[in-house]
Protein backbone atom coordinates (compact mmCIF):
# COMPACT_ATOMS: atom_id res chain seq x y z
CA UNK A 1 0.00 0.00 0.00
CA UNK A 2 1.23 3.28 -0.59
CA UNK A 3 2.30 5.57 2.57
CA UNK A 4 3.63 8.36 0.90
CA UNK A 5 2.78 11.49 3.17
CA UNK A 6 3.57 14.96 2.44
CA UNK A 7 3.66 17.33 5.39
CA UNK A 8 3.78 21.00 5.00
CA UNK A 9 4.44 23.59 8.21
CA UNK A 10 5.70 26.73 8.42
CA UNK A 11 6.90 26.22 11.96
CA UNK A 12 10.40 24.08 11.84
CA UNK A 13 10.21 22.39 15.16
CA UNK A 14 6.82 20.90 14.02
CA UNK A 15 8.82 19.64 11.22
CA UNK A 16 11.24 18.33 13.27
CA UNK A 17 8.57 16.48 15.19
CA UNK A 18 6.63 15.03 12.36
CA UNK A 19 9.93 13.53 11.07
CA UNK A 20 10.70 12.34 14.73
CA UNK A 21 7.10 10.60 15.25
CA UNK A 22 6.30 9.63 11.44
CA UNK A 23 9.45 8.84 9.29
CA UNK A 24 9.54 5.42 11.01
CA UNK A 25 5.94 4.07 9.39
CA UNK A 26 5.42 6.86 6.71
CA UNK A 27 7.89 7.37 3.60
CA UNK A 28 7.69 11.23 4.52
CA UNK A 29 8.35 14.11 2.61
CA UNK A 30 8.28 17.66 4.40
CA UNK A 31 7.78 21.63 3.12
CA UNK A 32 7.89 25.06 4.72
CA UNK A 33 5.24 26.29 3.09
CA UNK A 34 1.87 26.39 0.69
CA UNK A 35 4.02 27.13 -2.58
CA UNK A 36 6.74 25.01 -1.63
CA UNK A 37 4.23 22.19 -0.98
CA UNK A 38 2.60 22.45 -4.07
CA UNK A 39 6.11 22.86 -5.76
CA UNK A 40 7.54 19.10 -4.19
CA UNK A 41 3.93 17.94 -4.42
CA UNK A 42 4.12 18.36 -8.62
CA UNK A 43 7.95 17.29 -8.26
CA UNK A 44 8.09 14.20 -6.23
CA UNK A 45 4.48 12.73 -7.69
CA UNK A 46 3.34 9.81 -6.43
CA UNK A 47 2.07 11.03 -2.81
CA UNK A 48 -1.05 8.91 -1.18
CA UNK A 49 -1.78 11.67 1.49
CA UNK A 50 -1.14 15.36 2.00
CA UNK A 51 -1.29 16.82 5.88
CA UNK A 52 -0.62 20.56 6.26
CA UNK A 53 -1.23 23.33 8.69
CA UNK A 54 -3.95 25.61 7.88
CA UNK A 55 -2.20 29.16 9.13
CA UNK A 56 0.78 29.49 7.07
CA UNK A 57 1.94 32.69 4.95
CA UNK A 58 1.38 33.63 1.39
CA UNK A 59 -0.35 30.85 0.96
CA UNK A 60 -2.91 28.92 4.07
CA UNK A 61 -2.81 25.22 4.15
CA UNK A 62 -6.90 24.70 2.78
CA UNK A 63 -5.67 26.78 -0.28
CA UNK A 64 -2.75 24.74 -0.86
CA UNK A 65 -4.71 21.55 -0.56
CA UNK A 66 -7.38 22.82 -3.14
CA UNK A 67 -4.26 23.43 -5.62
CA UNK A 68 -3.03 20.06 -4.81
CA UNK A 69 -6.69 18.09 -5.41
CA UNK A 70 -6.95 19.80 -8.61
CA UNK A 71 -3.50 18.29 -9.78
CA UNK A 72 -4.78 14.90 -8.08
CA UNK A 73 -8.32 14.51 -7.06
CA UNK A 74 -7.35 11.09 -5.94
CA UNK A 75 -5.43 11.86 -2.96
CA UNK A 76 -5.86 12.34 0.57
CA UNK A 77 -5.75 15.40 2.74
CA UNK A 78 -5.51 16.47 5.81
CA UNK A 79 -5.52 19.79 7.97
CA UNK A 80 -4.46 20.80 10.94
CA UNK A 81 -5.69 23.87 12.55
CA UNK A 82 -6.24 26.41 15.43
CA UNK A 83 -9.49 27.28 16.88
CA UNK A 84 -8.98 30.85 15.44
CA UNK A 85 -8.71 28.78 11.66
CA UNK A 86 -11.66 27.15 12.78
CA UNK A 87 -14.56 28.38 9.72
CA UNK A 88 -12.26 28.47 7.62
CA UNK A 89 -10.98 24.92 8.30
CA UNK A 90 -15.12 24.05 7.85
CA UNK A 91 -15.49 25.73 4.65
CA UNK A 92 -11.98 23.53 3.10
CA UNK A 93 -14.08 20.42 4.01
CA UNK A 94 -17.07 21.38 3.28
CA UNK A 95 -15.50 22.03 -0.02
CA UNK A 96 -14.38 18.52 -0.52
CA UNK A 97 -11.05 19.37 -0.16
CA UNK A 98 -9.99 17.93 3.19
CA UNK A 99 -10.47 14.14 4.50
CA UNK A 100 -9.89 14.74 7.92
CA UNK A 101 -9.24 17.95 10.27
CA UNK A 102 -7.53 17.65 13.39
CA UNK A 103 -6.86 20.54 16.26
CA UNK A 104 -3.70 22.17 17.17
CA UNK A 105 -1.67 20.47 19.24
CA UNK A 106 -2.36 16.91 18.04
CA UNK A 107 -0.93 14.09 19.91
CA UNK A 108 1.69 11.43 17.98
CA UNK A 109 -0.66 8.78 18.52
CA UNK A 110 -3.77 10.92 17.09
CA UNK A 111 -1.97 11.80 14.21
CA UNK A 112 -0.54 8.34 13.41
CA UNK A 113 -4.00 6.72 13.31
CA UNK A 114 -5.73 9.47 11.09
CA UNK A 115 -2.69 9.46 8.52
CA UNK A 116 -3.54 5.43 8.55
CA UNK A 117 -6.92 6.08 8.08
CA UNK A 118 -6.41 8.63 5.40
CA UNK A 119 -3.70 5.71 3.65
CA UNK A 120 -6.41 3.29 3.80
CA UNK A 121 -8.91 5.51 2.03
CA UNK A 122 -6.26 6.01 -0.59
CA UNK A 123 -6.03 2.37 -0.58
CA UNK A 124 -9.85 2.51 -1.36
CA UNK A 125 -10.29 5.17 -3.78
CA UNK A 126 -7.65 3.75 -5.99
CA UNK A 127 -8.31 0.87 -6.05
CA UNK A 128 -12.24 1.15 -6.65
CA UNK A 129 -10.77 3.34 -9.92
CA UNK A 130 -8.53 0.28 -10.66
CA UNK A 131 -11.14 -2.44 -10.71
CA UNK A 132 -13.63 -0.45 -12.67
CA UNK A 133 -10.89 0.51 -14.96
CA UNK A 134 -10.29 -3.06 -15.72
CA UNK A 135 -13.72 -4.48 -15.57
CA UNK A 136 -14.82 -1.54 -17.98
CA UNK A 137 -11.92 -2.22 -20.13
CA UNK A 138 -12.15 -5.61 -20.55
CA UNK A 139 -16.17 -5.31 -21.14
CA UNK A 140 -15.40 -2.04 -23.47
CA UNK A 141 -12.34 -4.71 -25.33
CA UNK A 142 -14.72 -7.19 -26.42
CA UNK A 143 -18.23 -4.52 -27.62
CA UNK A 144 -14.75 -3.32 -29.96
CA UNK A 145 -13.90 -7.01 -31.13
CA UNK A 146 -17.66 -7.59 -31.59
CA UNK A 147 -17.92 -4.52 -33.74
CA UNK A 148 -14.55 -5.16 -35.94
CA UNK A 149 -16.40 -8.39 -37.26
CA UNK A 150 -19.75 -6.55 -38.10
CA UNK A 151 -18.52 -3.51 -38.73
CA UNK A 152 -14.83 -3.40 -39.89
CA UNK A 153 -15.20 0.49 -41.16
CA UNK A 154 -16.72 1.63 -37.87
CA UNK A 155 -14.45 -0.70 -35.59
CA UNK A 156 -11.34 1.04 -37.48
CA UNK A 157 -13.12 4.83 -37.11
CA UNK A 158 -13.35 3.85 -33.13
CA UNK A 159 -9.25 2.58 -32.70
CA UNK A 160 -8.23 5.45 -34.43
CA UNK A 161 -10.36 8.19 -32.49
CA UNK A 162 -9.73 5.71 -29.25
CA UNK A 163 -6.29 6.44 -29.96
CA UNK A 164 -6.24 10.03 -30.83
CA UNK A 165 -8.31 11.24 -27.77
CA UNK A 166 -6.12 9.16 -25.30
CA UNK A 167 -3.05 10.34 -26.15
CA UNK A 168 -4.48 14.00 -26.33
CA UNK A 169 -6.38 13.48 -22.78
CA UNK A 170 -2.50 12.24 -21.42
CA UNK A 171 -1.12 15.38 -22.68
CA UNK A 172 -3.53 17.17 -21.06
CA UNK A 173 -3.53 15.03 -17.64
CA UNK A 174 -6.90 15.52 -18.05
CA UNK A 175 -8.94 13.28 -14.57
CA UNK A 176 -10.61 9.72 -15.50
CA UNK A 177 -9.28 9.85 -19.07
CA UNK A 178 -10.79 6.00 -19.17
CA UNK A 179 -14.01 7.53 -19.52
CA UNK A 180 -12.80 9.12 -23.05
CA UNK A 181 -11.68 5.91 -23.86
CA UNK A 182 -15.02 4.03 -23.51
CA UNK A 183 -16.82 6.85 -24.58
CA UNK A 184 -14.62 6.71 -28.18
CA UNK A 185 -15.86 2.97 -28.40
CA UNK A 186 -19.60 3.65 -27.73
CA UNK A 187 -19.56 6.73 -30.24
CA UNK A 188 -19.35 4.06 -32.78
CA UNK A 189 -20.63 0.97 -31.03
CA UNK A 190 -24.72 1.27 -32.16
CA UNK A 191 -23.43 1.51 -36.09
CA UNK A 192 -23.62 -2.25 -35.55
CA UNK A 193 -27.56 -1.99 -36.24
CA UNK A 194 -27.03 -0.89 -39.60
CA UNK A 195 -27.85 -2.74 -42.34
CA UNK A 196 -24.52 -3.34 -44.35
CA UNK A 197 -25.93 -2.59 -47.55
CA UNK A 198 -25.70 1.00 -46.59
CA UNK A 199 -22.74 0.72 -44.11
CA UNK A 200 -19.94 2.31 -46.38
CA UNK A 201 -22.74 5.28 -47.51
CA UNK A 202 -23.36 6.24 -43.87
CA UNK A 203 -19.70 5.82 -42.89
CA UNK A 204 -18.61 8.31 -46.01
CA UNK A 205 -21.93 10.45 -45.16
CA UNK A 206 -23.39 9.74 -49.04
CA UNK A 207 -26.61 10.12 -50.28
CA UNK A 208 -29.42 8.30 -47.98
CA UNK A 209 -32.42 7.45 -48.36
CA UNK A 210 -35.03 8.95 -45.96
CA UNK A 211 -35.45 5.79 -43.87
CA UNK A 212 -31.54 5.17 -43.16
CA UNK A 213 -31.63 8.72 -42.07
CA UNK A 214 -34.06 8.01 -39.63
CA UNK A 215 -32.09 5.27 -38.75
CA UNK A 216 -28.74 7.12 -38.58
CA UNK A 217 -30.69 10.22 -36.42
CA UNK A 218 -31.70 7.63 -33.69
CA UNK A 219 -28.31 5.95 -32.82
CA UNK A 220 -27.54 8.66 -29.97
CA UNK A 221 -30.76 7.36 -28.50
CA UNK A 222 -29.47 4.17 -28.95
CA UNK A 223 -26.38 4.31 -27.51
CA UNK A 224 -28.05 5.89 -24.51
CA UNK A 225 -30.05 3.30 -23.85
CA UNK A 226 -27.45 0.51 -23.86
CA UNK A 227 -25.60 2.62 -21.62
CA UNK A 228 -28.05 3.24 -19.54
CA UNK A 229 -28.03 -0.61 -18.67
CA UNK A 230 -24.21 -0.77 -17.78
CA UNK A 231 -23.64 0.86 -14.09
CA UNK A 232 -20.94 2.85 -13.59
CA UNK A 233 -21.08 4.11 -17.22
CA UNK A 234 -23.38 7.50 -16.04
CA UNK A 235 -20.42 9.64 -16.87
CA UNK A 236 -19.65 8.18 -20.25
CA UNK A 237 -23.15 8.92 -21.45
CA UNK A 238 -22.52 12.67 -20.84
CA UNK A 239 -19.34 12.91 -22.34
CA UNK A 240 -21.42 11.48 -25.03
CA UNK A 241 -24.32 13.51 -24.70
CA UNK A 242 -21.92 16.75 -23.94
CA UNK A 243 -19.95 16.02 -27.41
CA UNK A 244 -22.48 17.34 -29.48
CA UNK A 245 -22.70 20.52 -27.47
CA UNK A 246 -20.27 23.13 -28.74
CA UNK A 247 -17.55 23.69 -25.60
CA UNK A 248 -18.17 27.82 -25.93
CA UNK A 249 -21.86 27.09 -24.44
CA UNK A 250 -20.49 25.28 -20.79
CA UNK A 251 -17.65 25.94 -18.72
CA UNK A 252 -15.43 23.13 -17.34
CA UNK A 253 -15.62 21.92 -14.12
CA UNK A 254 -14.22 19.77 -11.35
CA UNK A 255 -15.58 16.60 -12.98
CA UNK A 256 -13.45 16.95 -16.42
CA UNK A 257 -16.84 15.55 -17.72
CA UNK A 258 -16.59 19.05 -20.33
CA UNK A 259 -12.97 18.60 -21.15
CA UNK A 260 -13.67 15.28 -22.28
CA UNK A 261 -16.50 15.76 -24.50
CA UNK A 262 -14.22 19.15 -25.89
CA UNK A 263 -11.41 16.20 -26.90
CA UNK A 264 -14.03 13.59 -27.51
CA UNK A 265 -15.22 15.83 -30.17
CA UNK A 266 -11.66 17.23 -31.75
CA UNK A 267 -10.77 13.21 -31.94
CA UNK A 268 -14.34 12.38 -33.87
CA UNK A 269 -14.48 15.60 -36.39
CA UNK A 270 -10.62 15.28 -37.04
CA UNK A 271 -10.70 11.26 -37.88
CA UNK A 272 -14.16 12.45 -40.41
CA UNK A 273 -11.70 14.43 -42.18
CA UNK A 274 -8.82 12.50 -42.74
CA UNK A 275 -10.97 9.79 -43.71
CA UNK A 276 -12.13 12.42 -46.64
CA UNK A 277 -8.26 12.60 -47.58
CA UNK A 278 -7.61 15.86 -46.47
CA UNK A 279 -4.06 16.59 -45.26
CA UNK A 280 -3.83 16.30 -41.55
CA UNK A 281 -1.77 19.90 -40.99
CA UNK A 282 -4.92 21.53 -42.92
CA UNK A 283 -7.10 19.56 -40.91
CA UNK A 284 -5.37 20.91 -37.09
CA UNK A 285 -5.13 24.70 -38.76
CA UNK A 286 -8.93 24.58 -39.81
CA UNK A 287 -10.06 23.43 -35.76
CA UNK A 288 -7.61 25.65 -34.30
CA UNK A 289 -9.34 28.46 -36.31
CA UNK A 290 -12.79 27.73 -34.89
CA UNK A 291 -12.32 28.59 -31.80
CA UNK A 292 -16.00 29.23 -31.42
CA UNK A 293 -16.38 25.06 -31.98
CA UNK A 294 -13.44 23.25 -31.03
CA UNK A 295 -11.48 23.77 -27.16
CA UNK A 296 -8.06 25.69 -28.55
CA UNK A 297 -6.29 23.78 -25.60
CA UNK A 298 -7.60 20.48 -27.35
CA UNK A 299 -6.71 21.32 -30.82
CA UNK A 300 -3.43 22.92 -29.78
CA UNK A 301 -2.80 19.67 -27.94
CA UNK A 302 -3.34 17.89 -30.87
CA UNK A 303 -1.70 19.62 -32.79
CA UNK A 304 1.74 18.87 -30.33
CA UNK A 305 0.48 15.77 -30.65
CA UNK A 306 0.74 14.63 -33.88
CA UNK A 307 4.10 16.42 -34.71
CA UNK A 308 5.35 13.94 -31.95
CA UNK A 309 3.59 10.52 -34.41
CA UNK A 310 5.32 12.36 -37.82
CA UNK A 311 8.51 11.53 -35.54
CA UNK A 312 7.52 8.16 -34.49
CA UNK A 313 5.91 6.52 -37.40
CA UNK A 314 7.08 5.28 -40.50
CA UNK A 315 5.17 4.68 -43.57
CA UNK A 316 6.24 1.11 -45.11
CA UNK A 317 4.63 -1.16 -47.97
CA UNK A 318 5.21 -4.59 -47.13
CA UNK A 319 4.32 -7.94 -48.03
CA UNK A 320 1.00 -9.06 -46.14
CA UNK A 321 2.77 -12.34 -44.46
CA UNK A 322 5.22 -10.02 -42.68
CA UNK A 323 2.32 -8.21 -41.05
CA UNK A 324 3.39 -7.97 -37.49
CA UNK A 325 1.38 -6.58 -33.91
CA UNK A 326 2.19 -3.19 -33.43
CA UNK A 327 1.69 -1.70 -36.77
CA UNK A 328 -1.08 0.26 -38.19
CA UNK A 329 -3.00 -0.21 -40.99
CA UNK A 330 -2.14 2.95 -43.57
CA UNK A 331 -5.13 1.56 -46.54
CA UNK A 332 -7.73 -0.59 -46.25
CA UNK A 333 -7.90 -4.27 -46.07
CA UNK A 334 -10.06 -5.81 -48.35
CA UNK A 335 -10.30 -9.22 -50.39
CA UNK A 336 -10.11 -9.47 -54.19
CA UNK A 337 -13.59 -9.34 -54.16
CA UNK A 338 -14.08 -5.85 -52.17
CA UNK A 339 -15.21 -6.99 -48.91
CA UNK A 340 -13.77 -5.10 -45.82
CA UNK A 341 -11.98 -6.95 -43.61
CA UNK A 342 -10.31 -4.08 -41.79
CA UNK A 343 -10.40 -0.49 -42.43
CA UNK A 344 -7.59 2.39 -42.60
CA UNK A 345 -6.23 3.26 -39.37
CA UNK A 346 -6.60 0.05 -37.49
CA UNK A 347 -3.90 -1.32 -35.21
CA UNK A 348 -2.88 -4.84 -36.27
CA UNK A 349 -3.47 -6.57 -33.68
CA UNK A 350 -3.55 -10.57 -32.74
CA UNK A 351 -7.27 -10.48 -33.98
CA UNK A 352 -6.28 -9.10 -36.66
CA UNK A 353 -4.06 -11.67 -37.63
CA UNK A 354 -6.05 -14.53 -36.77
CA UNK A 355 -8.58 -13.15 -38.84
CA UNK A 356 -6.11 -13.07 -41.84
CA UNK A 357 -5.25 -16.80 -41.28
CA UNK A 358 -8.93 -18.04 -41.44
CA UNK A 359 -9.41 -16.42 -44.29
CA UNK A 360 -6.59 -17.96 -45.75
CA UNK A 361 -7.37 -21.56 -45.02
CA UNK A 362 -10.57 -21.01 -46.41
CA UNK A 363 -9.17 -20.26 -50.14
CA UNK A 364 -6.76 -22.18 -51.72
CA UNK A 365 -4.70 -18.89 -53.03
CA UNK A 366 -4.79 -15.51 -50.37
CA UNK A 367 -7.83 -13.79 -50.96
CA UNK A 368 -5.53 -10.82 -50.00
CA UNK A 369 -3.09 -8.21 -52.27
CA UNK A 370 0.47 -9.58 -51.63
CA UNK A 371 1.46 -5.89 -50.52
CA UNK A 372 0.22 -3.59 -48.14
CA UNK A 373 0.93 0.06 -46.94
CA UNK A 374 1.17 0.31 -42.94
CA UNK A 375 3.01 2.87 -40.64
CA UNK A 376 5.46 0.60 -38.14
CA UNK A 377 7.53 2.51 -34.96
CA UNK A 378 10.26 3.96 -36.11
CA UNK A 379 12.32 1.79 -33.85
CA UNK A 380 10.84 -1.33 -35.03
CA UNK A 381 14.06 -3.27 -36.86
Amino acid sequence: MNNKILCVDDEESILKGFQLNLRKDFDLHIASNGREGVEVFEREKGFALVLSDMRMPEMDGATMLGKIKEIDHEVVTVLLTGHTDFESAISAVNEGNVFRMLSKPCPPETLIKVLRDGLDQHHLITSKRMLLDQTLRGAVDALSQSLSTAKPLFFGRAQRIRRIAKEVATMMNTPDAWRIDVAAVFSQLAYISIPESVSEDVYHNRELTSEVKEVVKRLPEDTQKIIEKIPGLEEVGEILKKAEVQHRYEENDESGIRQAASILRVALDFDYYEQQGHDRSLIVQTLKSRKAEYDPVVTESLSQLLVVAEQTYRLEEISLKNLEVGMRLAQELRLDDGFLVASSGADVDRQLLKVIRNYNSCYQDSPFPKRIQVTVPVNSN
